[in-house]
């Protein structure tokens, strides 16, 4: 049973359903396809404004092109210390905007604080994710405090959405709410941890920052020749609101896993997306992995801490069992 990511996961039927479609006949390449023009359409609708898509593979472009777009080589880009973007892909901001460097700051449950920023003079981009990677939360309010900072800097507002669909659940907000109503200038909207094969999107509120991303879309290689299939995923995951249904059912399995556990171990972390960061110790992580689960270490916020990561395919069998396999095992007397 596994708990180490919502990667880990297959795809959404409805999806698989969707690329089995576009897969007939044939379509214009290069996006200047109908479903593509229709994901754009959809997005419009979702985020109620004008505003331009560039579907991309992966979340990895999807921040750096952003980034890119709003950061010159000689600029600098304000994030979280434990940030994606700063501790996992491998410079990819540093590479797209041509040498800008990242200006890292701590905060308290993996959020930057208003107070922290604001003491950062000059900064041409900030970056921070919704969800954080300690799966925590950005309300209305902070999300508006950051930007206003930014603007104050003229400095433009990164959102990397990963895993933005259990945020807007969470939260129990319009899409708009929390993006660019709130100060918001680029979201990298992620898919393929809610359902998608690969797909995310990177959604661009001010139409003279998608003049600028468009070439670097381009020459990155993420204007995909047969972008259809990668719309088709998009496009499904839009529909009936897919999207927004699989996120509450990860956000409920993370919400019951740690209801479950709270009363045998430490949660280190608030649960308000879906993650669970809890203090295990050694021995009960041995049977539990004997026992067939699998989760990630997860040092970064101390000795045996880990992390278990729900998804819409959770299921509450598998959920009850991990609660209960703890349970039997902390309250089993010693020999």
């Amino acid at each position: 049973m596994d708990f180490r990511s919502d990667n880990t996961h297959g795809c959404s039927p409805e999806i698989i359903e969707a690329l089995t479609r576009a897969n007939r006949g044939t379509m214009s390449s290069y996006g200047d396809d109908e479903i593509t023009a229709r994901v754009r359409d959809r997005c419009r609708e979702l985020f109620a404004c004008d505003l331009e898509v560039f579907p991309v593979l992966t979340g990895t472009a999807g921040n750096a092109l952003s980034i890119a777009a709003m950061t010159p080589s000689t600029g600098s880009i304000v994030c979280h210390e434990e940030a994606h973007i700063r501790l996992d892909e491998l410079g990819a901001p540093e590479l797209f905007t041509g040498g800008a460097r990242l200006i890292p700051l701590s905060g308290a449950d993996g959020k930057l604080s208003a107070g922290h920023v604001a003491g950062v003079e000059t900064f041409s981009c900030l970056s921070f994710a919704q969800t954080t990677e300690a799966g925590t939360l950005y309300g209305i309010d902070e999300v508006r405090a950051l930007s206003e900072i930014a603007r104050a800097r003229s400095a433009g507002v990164h959102m990397d959405g990963s895993r933005f669909a259990n945020a807007v659940v969470s939260l129990g907000c319009a899409p708009a709410d929390v993006s660019w109503r709130a100060g918001v200038d680029i979201l990298a909207l992620g898919a393929t941890k809610n359902g998608a094969m690969s797909a995310e999107v990177i959604v661009v509120f001010r139409k003279e920052l998608a003049e600028a991303l468009a070439p670097h879309w381009h020459r990155s290689g993420h204007r995909l020749s047969k972008m259809r299939f990668l719309s088709a995923q998009l496009e499904a995951y839009f529909t009936d609101d897919l999207w927004l249904c699989n996120a509450r059912r990860a956000n409920a399995a993370a919400s019951r896993l740690a209801a479950g556990l709270r009363e045998h171990l430490e949660i280190v972390r608030p649960v308000e997306a879906n993650f669970v960061f809890v203090s295990i110790p050694p021995s009960l992580v041995e049977t539990l992995r004997g026992r067939g689960f699998d989760f990630y270490d997860w040092q970064l916020f101390g000795a045996d801490v880990y992390r278990l990561a729900t998804a819409y395919a959770t299921t509450d069998a598998e959920v009850d069992a991990f609660i209960e396999t703890v349970r039997t095992s902390v309250s089993r007397p010693r020999a």
